[in-house]
C-alpha cells in the first residue's frame, strides 16, 4: 500500500482514557490552526475551540488520568532500556520529557485550566456554547466589542490564553503520538467489505487504526469492544444512507497498544 503520508486513518479509541486525550489533540491542532487568522471569524472559531477544550476538563478528571498515563508509559518504556535495537538516546529524551510533564502535573495544585474557568469573560462565552447561536452579537455584547479589536490584539490575547493550557497540551499531544506509533502496522483485506478481529483483553490495546488512500471512494467505519472490533467499509451516497462496499477492501491496520 502507498506511503503512511498518501493516507486517511480512520480510528476508534479503545477506552474513555484514550477518547478524551484523542478530542483535546484534535482541539488543540484547530486552535492552532485558526489562530493566525485575522479575520473575526478565525478569532472565533480559536476561542470556540478554547471553550471546547475547557468543556472536556469539566467533564472529567483529566489531571488524574493524565498522570496515570504519564506513568504507565514511563514504566512500559523504561524496560526498553534493556533493547538493543532501540535508539536509547531518543528513548531517554522520551522519558525525560514525560517525567517532566508529570513533575509539572503535580507541582501544580490546581485543577486544569482553572485560571480561564475562572475568567469571566470567557465564562459568559461558555455559558451561550450549549444555545444554538448563542454568542450572536446582541446575546454577548462584550463578544461583540471585543471581536472589534485590532487582530493582532485578538491574537496576543488568544496566545496567553492558550499558553494557560499548555501544561495540558504538551503531554497530550507527546500521549497520543507515542500511542499511534505504538503499533507495527499490518497490511490486511477486507473480504467484501467487512474485517473482524478478536482482541486479547490483557493485550493494553488502546486505539485501532485503519488506514486508506486519499483518492479512495469509500470511508471506514469501526465498532470496538473489550474482545473484538469490526471494520465495515461503506461508500457515500448522497443524501442517502451509505452503502455497504461488496468488494475486498485493501487497507493499513493498526493495533496500538503501549
Amino acid at each position: 500500500m502507498s506511503d503512511e503520508k498518501s493516507l486517511v486513518f480512520y480510528e476508534q479509541p479503545l477506552n474513555e482514557r484514550v477518547r478524551s486525550f484523542l478530542r483535546l489533540d484534535f482541539l488543540f491542532r484547530q486552535a492552532a490552526h485558526t489562530l493566525g487568522g485575522e479575520s473575526r471569524w478565525d478569532s472565533r472559531a480559536t476561542l470556540g475551540s478554547i471553550v471546547d477544550i475547557l468543556e472536556v476538563l469539566a467533564r472529567t478528571d483529566l489531571k488524574t488520568e493524565l498522570l496515570k498515563e504519564l506513568e504507565r508509559h514511563q514504566t512500559v518504556l523504561a524496560r526498553l532500556r534493556r533493547s538493543a535495537a532501540v535508539d536509547q538516546q531518543r528513548l531517554e529524551s522520551i522519558l525525560e520529557r514525560l517525567a517532566g510533564y508529570q513533575e509539572q502535573l503535580h507541582a501544580d495544585m490546581r485543577a486544569l485550566g482553572q485560571d480561564l474557568k475562572d475568567h469571566e469573560f470567557l465564562a459568559s462565552i461558555r455559558q451561550r456554547a450549549t444555545v444554538p447561536g448563542g454568542s450572536c452579537d446582541f446575546d454577548l455584547p462584550s463578544y461583540h466589542h471585543w471581536l472589534q479589536q485590532p487582530p493582532q490584539v485578538r491574537e496576543a490575547e488568544l496566545r496567553t490564553w492558550l499558553e494557560t493550557l499548555e501544561g495540558v497540551r504538551a503531554p497530550v499531544e507527546l500521549l497520543v503520538r507515542l500511542i499511534r506509533e505504538s503499533s507495527s502496522p499490518t497490511e490486511e483485506m477486507a473480504e467484501a467489505g467487512f474485517f473482524q478481529r478478536s482482541l486479547d483483553p490483557s493485550g493494553g490495546f488502546q486505539l485501532i487504526r485503519v488506514g486508506l488512500p486519499r483518492d479512495a471512494h469509500y470511508f471506514a467505519e469501526i465498532s470496538a469492544g473489550k474482545h473484538r472490533f469490526t471494520v465495515r467499509f461503506l461508500e457515500p451516497q448522497g443524501a442517502d444512507r451509505p452503502r455497504p462496499v461488496a468488494e475486498g477492501v485493501p487497507f493499513r491496520l493498526c493495533c496500538c497498544a503501549i
